[in-house]
């Protein structure tokens, strides 16, 4: 089974980029686009690594 990695990034360019990078290295991504929906799927699921932007809308990367 790959590792799983969150990303909570809310530029969607940004995000495709390493979506496609790190899926091209093994690993499944999640993307979340916003620090609300970030949370809610870092507490459903376990992840190897968690990628976090600091300036996300709702509730910022830092409070995450």
């Amino acid at each position: 089974m790959e590792p799983a990695i969150l990303l909570i990034e809310d530029d969607s360019e940004l995000a495709e980029l390493v979506t496609e990078y790190l899926s091209g290295e093994g690993f499944i991504v999640t993307v979340a686009e916003d620090g609300e929906e970030g949370i809610a799927l870092a507490q459903r699921k376990e992840h190897a690594l968690i990628v976090l932007d600091l300036m996300l809308p709702k509730v910022s990367g830092t409070d995450v």
